[in-house]
């Protein structure tokens, strides 16, 4: 099994740091969500401690990751953050393995 890639964009990191206040040590969690463009289902993300990190990746100082529980919904494909200057919120892109 290949692990996933998880990248954020700097630009996108700080929409992260600003919009939800966090501070250099913070978790941030990416998850499926019922309902949405991917199959079915959208991309969910929450402030939130880990309990069995699956992938995780550090920008700006926050730890950004997904749960071995949520690796089902990553299954051969990884996560690319970005930030869209036109919505001035962060993209999300399910990328196929």
């Amino acid at each position: 099994r290949i692990l996933m890639k998880l990248t954020i964009t700097e630009d996108a990191a700080k929409w992260f740091v600003s919009e939800l206040d966090l501070n250099k040590g913070d978790y941030i969690k990416f998850f499926g969500k019922v309902y949405g463009p991917h199959g079915g289902f959208s991309i969910a993300m929450e402030k939130v401690e880990p309990s069995r990190i699956f992938h995780t990746t550090e920008v700006q100082g926050i730890n950004f990751y997904v749960e071995k529980n949520d690796a089902w919904f990553f299954d051969n494909a990884d996560l690319a953050i970005t930030f869209d200057e036109e919505s001035k919120e962060p993209r999300y892109e399910l990328i196929n393995r």
